[in-house]
């Protein structure tokens, strides 16, 4: 967190409630979803959520979600062979390819198609 008077100003006020259900539980606090904590009482609950609390205040992962995306994208651009990018097919090879019948391509026979939307049956009863 970029704003330390804020961070103060919550530790002033986390702190007292923690370190009181600390004294009052042993000076441990379950962590928060664990079985002990499930089964500890609600100051002792609410003490674990504020120690979380004030660590996802500490500690803001959207920020570093963020920072890693942009890190991650510097090196991407900084890897990409941006040479390979004058290699690439023209517009006029592009629409010729696609004009070309593929290697799958094969003449339909119109009657034979027709035949078999009909009767189920392409080869003209020859069966």
């Amino acid at each position: 967190m970029d704003d330390p008077d804020l961070l103060i100003e919550v530790f002033r006020l986390v702190n007292p409630v923690v370190e009181a259900a600390r004294r009052a539980h042993g000076g441990r606090l379950a962590g928060v979803g664990s079985r002990a904590w499930w089964n500890a009482s609600d100051d002792a609950k609410i003490a674990g959520l504020l120690v979380l609390s004030e660590a996802w205040c500490v500690y803001d992962p959207e920020r570093a979600v963020r920072q890693r995306l942009r890190e991650m994208s510097w090196a991407l651009s900084a890897g990409h062979d941006w040479a390979a990018e004058s290699r690439r097919p023209s517009r006029s090879t592009l629409t010729r390819r696609r004009a070309e019948p593929g290697p799958m391509a094969r003449p339909v026979d119109g009657a034979a198609a027709a035949r078999w939307a009909a009767t189920g049956d392409s080869a003209g009863g020859a069966a």
